[in-house]
């Protein structure tokens, strides 16, 4: 009894204290949580009963109030930390303050998130201690669709499961949706979001790119290749092929786009009549014509409203300087009123290109057309082309095409019986979706986007992930030195001294 006396209160408040480190551990609050805490509780009363009188005497002395208002202002504190932990965790809100947003899910993940139709399972196949660098992030794909779900495997402890899939290497994400499966090693989320579009997709359209007229070749890995752009359009399951159309008779039946990357020569005749017939049929085709290039399909597409101007566009805003470029290379962040460019807030330029505008008459009915970029008002369309060679003698001309100009441009054309509509996109530019610009600001996801229009996936059309932004400090040797010094010898050094002085200044 004498031990209760003594010691009750304090073994008492250590058990409820043990209690709260094992409901905190075990996540849980069954019998290994509640015995200690309620033995702890019995025990801190008990202790309490036993000492009342000396806990009466002591209440009345000064120290004691001083030292219970302490109490009760710490438990204040700690009851207003509780309640906020509770109401952070009710509602969740978070705030990405990188400059890429790299914490944050792209628009074309939200959108194909948001649009799915059926359930979508992502498997995680990876050791326990790599979980946390995954958790978050399929967290956050939860929450924009409840038709998908995740779950993590660690293959050790499920080696069945593992087997089941045949995984052989740790980091691999398996995406199920119905019978289709898609395998990927990398938890980025341009390939998982890539994994989803492909799983969910049930027809894998072909986009076929003409060759034989010096346009930039789709298998080119060069700087003026498509390389890029084509394994941009693999990656939403969609196939790209070349097209030599001198060959064949009329465009393959199951082209559901076809893709002209900056001819350097003219078309024969036998090629337009394929391409107007595919167009009359509804056929969907991409445009990019540089100036001074076949001007027989200047001509071709001025017969859809096209206004290929006979140009060079010049940039005097200086915007352009700003990333290296120079004036001819036109940068674009005026974009026009079309589900292409909707919400689109990226920039884009274009090396060398030409104006491309629309102009349907009232009378072409079934038509229309809407410019997709166009530049800013310092700029124009310079046709003088020798002197263009002279980027500084270059000056706006009273028959030059006044800003802003207009630089890429789409149309809706009725088929010959008037219903179904094909799709026409055409830029005054090719070099913009080569390999050496495509990935640079917005032009990789404004070809996208026009591909993704042409093919009436519309849902598609948004702003892809990009891969991660590498912001890793990068240090030399002298500057680690420096760093170590200042931290572990300076700054402690420095908080002795003021520490010492304080203290010798209060001895005195």
């Amino acid at each position: 009894m004498d031990l209760l006396k003594r010691f009750g209160i304090w073994v008492g408040i250590a058990l409820i204290l043990v209690g709260f480190v094992l409901s905190w551990i075990l996540g849980t609050w069954g019998a290994p949580v509640l015995i200690p805490l309620i033995l702890g509780a019995v025990l801190a009363v008990t202790g309490v009963v036993f000492n009342w009188s000396y806990i009466r005497e002591i209440s009345g002395r000064q120290t004691t109030k001083y030292g219970v208002s302490s109490i009760i202002g710490i438990v204040i504190v700690l009851v207003i930390v509780v309640i906020a932990n509770l109401i952070l965790n009710e509602f969740n809100w978070r705030v990405d303050t990188t400059a890429a947003k790299q914490f944050s899910l792209a628009d074309q993940t939200v959108k194909v998130l948001q649009n799915l139709e059926q359930d979508v399972e992502a498997i995680a196949f990876d050791v326990e201690s790599n979980r946390s660098r995954l958790e978050d992030r399929l967290k956050e794909y939860e929450e924009q669709s409840s038709k998908f779900s995740w779950r993590f495997v660690d293959p050790d402890k499920k080696p069945e499961i593992a087997k089941q899939y045949n995984i052989r290497n740790l980091g691999t994400i398996v995406v199920e949706a119905g019978t289709k499966t898609e395998r990927i090693d990398s938890y980025s989320e341009q390939n998982l979001t890539n994994a989803l579009i492909k799983v969910t997709r049930t027809e894998t359209k072909k986009v076929y790119f003409t060759t034989g007229h010096g346009e930039h070749a789709i298998g080119d890995d060069g700087e003026s290749g498509l390389q890029s752009a084509s394994a941009a359009i693999e990656e939403q399951n969609y196939v790209a092929e070349k097209l030599f159309l001198a060959n064949l008779d009329s465009i393959p039946g199951d082209a559901s786009v076809v893709v002209i990357p900056g001819p350097q020569t003219e078309f024969f005749d036998k090629e337009f009549n394929m391409l107007a017939q595919y167009i009359d049929k509804g056929g969907n085709v991409f445009f990019m014509l540089d100036p001074q290039g076949s001007p027989r399909m200047k001509d071709f597409l001025a017969k859809y409203y096209f206004e290929p101007g006979d140009n060079i566009v010049v940039d005097a805003s200086g915007i352009g300087q700003l990333f290296g470029a120079g004036p001819t290379v036109p940068l674009v962040n005026n974009y026009g009123d079309h589900t292409i460019t909707e919400g689109f807030g990226l920039m884009s330029f274009y090396p060398l290109a030409r104006s491309m505008g629309v102009n349907v008459p009232s009378n072409a009915s079934g038509y229309s057309g809407n410019v997709l970029a166009q530049t800013s008002r310092n700029s124009w369309g310079e046709t003088d082309l020798d002197r263009i060679s002279s980027a500084s003698q270059a000056e706006q001309d009273p028959e030059d095409m006044a800003g802003p100009v207009p630089l890429a441009s789409a149309m809706e054309v009725p088929n010959s019986s008037g219903s179904v509509k094909g799709r026409l996109v055409a830029f005054g530019d090719s070099d913009f979706a080569t390999n050496r610009y495509f990935n640079a600001q917005g032009n990789g996801d404004l070809f996208m986007n026009s591909v993704n229009w042409l093919l009436q996936d519309e849902d598609l059309i948004s702003v892809r992930p990009n891969a991660p932004e590498d912001r890793r400090i990068q240090m030399s040797q002298s500057q680690v030195r420096t760093v170590l010094i200042l931290v572990v010898i300076l700054l402690p050094v420095l908080i002795l001294v003021v520490g010492g002085v304080m203290y010798w200044t209060r001895r005195r």
